[in-house]
């Protein structure tokens, strides 16, 4: 056999070896990617199953004194500039709590709470643990899942009483989670989705959003403790001034906050992080 040859079958054995690594990494990749929207899906059946086997009451102006949404100052609606402090003053039923927790908390030890946004996937418990790794990567049950749960940092009071509670939650290509608060970068979705609703064993709470924005966790966290008004008034401008949206949601020095947390992946460490006042009702 010619020499010439021989470096043609080499080269040709070469190109099927380097053809067949391509095909095993195409498959590899392609077999990856449906475990993670299978695993995605998983987790998005696992919490509608979870929402719906529970008996909640009804939460509304129906029920409750409402907070009405802050219109965007840039808005044209006519009611523009109408107090977000307003209430209806009528008699109301006696108040009972949006579920039982005391039968959820014998299936769900942890479970301090409950949130939902309306038009979204998030309607999920909200757990507590010692740490702030366990519910990384356990479901409400303690089953193992890399989706996790909803839950609030170890540090906080579980009543909501700190100045700002933090919930954290996965991001998902899926929006299940907290994967829908990227959705906050844009201003017609916040228009629409002011107001996230937050349930305890002792009350009822409108969460106002008034601010999202990035922050690199390598670098900064969320403040969850100030020094004084002046500390909390300056941290309030400051994640208000870097918002991806407009607002003209007050916050005040008497008010409490709640930050959601969630990955990014605009760079190494990303976080989104929404901001809301939390308001009794």
């Amino acid at each position: 056999m010619s020499e010439r040859k021989k470096n043609k079958n080499k080269s040709l054995r070469l190109l099927y070896i380097l053809l067949a690594i391509s095909l095993v990494g195409v498959l590899t990749f392609g077999v990856w990617i449906g475990i993670d929207f299978f695993l995605d899906w998983q987790s998005q059946n696992h919490y509608v199953a979870l929402a719906a086997s529970i008996e909640t009451r009804p939460r509304g102006p129906q029920s409750r004194p409402a907070i009405s949404p802050v219109n965007n100052p840039n808005s044209n609606d006519e009611h523009e500039g109408s107090s977000l402090g307003a209430s209806v003053e009528e008699e109301q039923e006696p108040w009972e709590p949006y579920a039982d927790f005391d039968e959820l908390s014998e299936r769900f030890p942890g479970i301090i709470g409950w949130i939902k946004l309306d038009g979204t996937a998030i309607n999920y418990p909200i757990m507590q643990w010692t740490d702030n790794y366990y519910f990384l990567g356990h479901l409400p049950d303690g089953t193992r899942h890399r989706s996790g749960s909803i839950f609030m940092d170890y540090r906080n009071t579980r009543d909501f009483s700190d100045k700002n509670t933090i919930l954290y939650g996965h991001e998902s290509r899926t929006d299940d989670m907290f994967g829908a608060l990227k959705h906050f970068r844009n201003q017609e979705f916040y228009d629409a989705h002011q107001i996230i609703y937050i349930h305890t064993p002792l009350s009822d709470y409108q969460l106002v959003i008034f601010t999202a924005y990035l922050v690199d966790s390598g670098v900064e966290v969320p403040r969850m403790d100030f020094r004084d008004d002046e500390h909390f008034a300056d941290y309030i401008r400051d994640i208000r001034g870097r918002s991806f949206f407009s607002s003209g949601v007050e916050v005040s020095v008497e008010d409490r906050i709640v930050t959601l947390a969630t990955c990014a992946y605009d760079f190494v460490n990303a976080r989104l992080v929404v901001v809301g006042k939390l308001v009794s009702f």
